[in-house]
């Protein structure tokens, strides 16, 4: 079973798709069944990532761990030294793209490595231009906060009905197509408003 490939996928929030990562993956000769996907994570924290951890736990001594794309998996050198370390410690390699590298070999880590500063000298100028668009928001009155998810007329037709009793809690989050925890926040929080 040695060269055997588990896939990983990973994208940013639940309305991207990862439709073209796994095409990839499938035409690396990943088997459908050992591609794990990640939706809605940045790439830039390791915890909570099902998908990162059953990936990896699928993995044995010469199994190929492939990704897309360095990012997918890793977007600074912590994140890739804590993600390949221990696979690698159990024989597994690092496949990226067609390519594979061993982790354990001073100059496949050198390129690994080489690739994880790049992406996180990427995910840093991407959040210093985030940053400097905000402030420059800010300081045109473009940037107003958190906008409330109902608008004003909703906010007090729910506080009268439920005052009233006319229906519950479950149900106006329902009407509304909103969680529970807003109506509650609607009804027995401060106001919301909009800054």
């Amino acid at each position: 079973m040695n060269g055997t490939r588990v896939g990983y996928a990973r994208c940013s929030t639940d309305e991207q798709d990862v439709i073209i990562q796994t095409e990839q993956l499938l035409a690396l000769d990943v088997p459908e069944d050992r591609i794990y996907i990640d939706r809605g994570f940045s790439g830039t924290t390791r915890r909570n990532r099902a998908g990162l951890d059953q990936a990896l736990a699928a993995v044995w001594d010469g199994t190929v761990f492939t990704v897309t794309k360095f990012d997918r998996f890793a977007r600074n050198m912590a994140e890739a030294n804590d993600i390949l370390t221990d696979p690698s410690d159990r024989g597994v390699l690092f496949g990226l793209g067609a390519s594979v590298y061993d982790w354990n070999d001073p100059f496949g880590r050198l390129f690994l490595q080489t690739l994880a500063m790049v992406a996180e000298f990427e995910a840093n100028i991407g959040h210093q231009r985030t940053r400097e668009g905000m402030a420059l928001a800010k300081r045109n009155g473009k940037l107003k906060g958190k906008q409330p998810k109902l608008p004003e007329p909703a906010r007090r037709s729910i506080r009268r009905r439920y005052a009233e009793g006319e229906v519950s809690l479950a149900d106006l989050a329902v009407e509304y197509s909103v969680g529970r925890s807003t109506i509650h926040r609607i009804i027995h929080g401060a106001p919301e408003t909009a800054r």
